[in-house]
């Protein structure tokens, strides 16, 4: 439910931030509003398709495979 609030939420600032541009132009507070949107946007299908899960998943691993590498060389 909280996911399709933060959706309607986006979509509604992005509505927001087209129409203060239609309106008023390209100023720096319209351009950072879009700017944040944007990055907003992108990062939500990032989470939603996995992506963030599955680059955790790998950097786990990476450390795990370190540590092992790191303990069979105090061993010798």
């Amino acid at each position: 439910m909280f996911a399709k609030f933060q959706d309607m939420l986006l979509v509604l600032v992005l509505v927001y931030a087209i129409y203060r541009i239609a309106t008023v132009g390209f100023t720096t507070i319209n351009i950072f509003i879009l700017l944040c949107a944007v990055v907003a946007v992108i990062s939500m299908a990032l989470n939603r398709s996995g992506a963030y899960a599955r680059a955790q998943k790998k950097k786990e691993e990476a450390i795990k495979k370190m540590e092992e590498e790191e303990a069979k060389k105090e061993e010798k």
